[in-house]
């Protein structure tokens, strides 16, 4: 089986898309039974194939600006198709945030959706992370069911339980929450802010952000952390706190119910998938008196934060990279069959 890849933003591409192509496609290459061509946008593709190699920890992929007349399936990872001309089509559509939070300006509206409404039409299978974003898809795109797949993501093998080797210097000997993700609308960022100013800030427990984004003076900004200090940020944290609206599928939970952290999450979208009985549930998400309540439960309580610790972990391995990419390599053999 020959499958072309697009790869277009894999070497700048930290979000949750990114760690999911690099963690499957890494994957595909190691196992190898198939021949694997990687679509970059570059006028000479051969010069990204060190980086490329360096990343994935593979070289045995060939690189193309074009889908080769060759290939027998093209996947498009990245919820769009930006790639056209191959003769059988599987688009990963990780959510489909563009139509359930449309942007005010049409312009802008029409370019975040036009890769969805491209791929609806033209995917023989589209991948999504979660049953909820599958119902997403089929409301918004008017794709049938049959034509959804659910394959869940996971957290990669790195994030364990255990204590903290090297935490940043600004979160050495203090307790701390943790938040992972960017400060649009839909994360609901501000309803925490409120939350932890009024019930844990007084009590000296900080508020940590792991964002690329410009954050308020009373807040921990934690950027280009390394793979390593990442996992140290979320074993040392009293808890993971993710007050998000909508969520395709919710990966910092998972990373943090997979190294034993307590997860405080909103019960919304993808959440009650991926965190089953192993979180502590915000029932009203945007509620300030809510999440107070919730933090305050949690920092104030060691009996509690060890049963969710202890059903964390349980619920994380029911998660893994090797099903995630069993199950994709099925889809796109399926495909070309």
């Amino acid at each position: 089986m020959h499958v072309a890849v697009d790869a277009h933003n894999l070497l700048t591409d930290r979000r949750g898309i990114g760690v999911y192509l690099r963690a499957v496609l890494s994957r595909i290459l190691t196992n190898g039974g198939c021949k694997v061509t990687l679509l970059v946008r570059h006028p000479l593709p051969g010069l990204k194939k060190r980086a490329l190699a360096q990343e994935l920890g593979s070289g045995e992929f060939d690189l193309r600006s074009r889908v080769p007349h060759g290939a027998a399936v093209v996947w498009h990872p990245w919820n769009g198709t930006f790639f056209r001309g191959g003769r059988r089509n599987v688009v990963t559509m990780h959510d489909v945030a563009p139509f359930a939070y449309p942007a005010e300006d049409p312009n802008k509206r029409r370019s975040q959706q036009a890769p969805f409404k491209i791929s609806a039409r033209t995917a023989d299978r589209i991948i999504a992370d979660s049953h909820f974003s599958k119902g997403g898809i089929e409301m918004h795109l008017d794709v049938g069911p049959e034509r959804i797949v659910v394959i869940p993501l996971a957290a990669d093998e790195l994030f364990s339980p255990g204590e903290p080797e090297e935490l940043p210097a600004a979160l050495r000997d203090r307790p701390y929450v943790l938040y992972v993700g960017a400060l649009e609308e839909r994360k609901n960022v501000e309803t925490l802010l409120a939350a932890w100013r009024n019930s844990l800030a007084s009590q000296g427990i900080a508020l940590a952000i792991v964002t690329g984004a410009k954050l308020p003076a009373d807040v921990i900004a934690l950027r280009d952390l390394s793979p390593e200090r990442f996992c140290d940020v979320y074993r040392g944290a009293l808890c993971l706190a993710f007050p998000t609206l909508y969520e395709g599928f919710g990966l910092p939970a998972l990373e943090a119910m997979s190294c034993g952290t307590p997860a405080v999450v909103s019960r919304v979208a993808s959440l009650p998938e991926v965190c089953g009985e192993a979180a502590r549930y915000v029932e009203e998400p945007r509620s300030v008196a809510a999440w107070e309540t919730a933090l305050r439960e949690v920092a104030s309580s060691e009996k509690l934060r060890a049963d969710l610790s202890r059903r964390g972990l349980e619920q994380a391995a029911k998660f893994s990279w090797d099903a995630t990419t069993r199950a994709t390599l099925d889809v796109l053999a399926e495909v070309c069959a």
